[in-house]
C-alpha cells in the first residue's frame, strides 16, 4: 500500500510541476500551490511522503465515514 500511495504521489508531483511550467500560479489549485511550495522548500523526494501521506489521511477519512471523495468539503467546514 505504501509503495502505490508513492507511486500517486510521484504521478501527482510530475503533473503539477507540468502544470505548474505550464500556467500562472493563479490557476494552480489550492492542493497544487501546496506542492508547489513544498516541493520548493524541502525537496523533491519529502515532498513525495508528504504528498503520500495527505493521500493517506483522506483515503482514510473516506473509507472511516463511509462518504465519496468531496474535494470542495474544506469548503463547507
Amino acid at each position: 500500500m505504501r509503495t502505490l500511495l508513492v507511486q500517486g504521489a510521484r504521478s501527482v508531483l510530475a503533473a503539477t510541476l507540468r502544470k505548474q511550467r505550464r500556467e500562472s500560479p493563479e490557476k494552480l489549485t489550492r492542493l497544487q500551490q501546496w506542492i508547489v511550495v513544498l516541493n520548493g522548500r524541502i525537496g523533491y523526494h519529502k515532498t513525495l511522503v508528504a504528498i503520500a501521506n495527505k493521500h493517506a489521511r483522506q483515503l482514510w477519512a473516506v473509507l472511516a465515514k463511509g462518504e465519496s471523495y468531496n474535494p470542495q468539503a474544506w469548503q463547507q467546514a
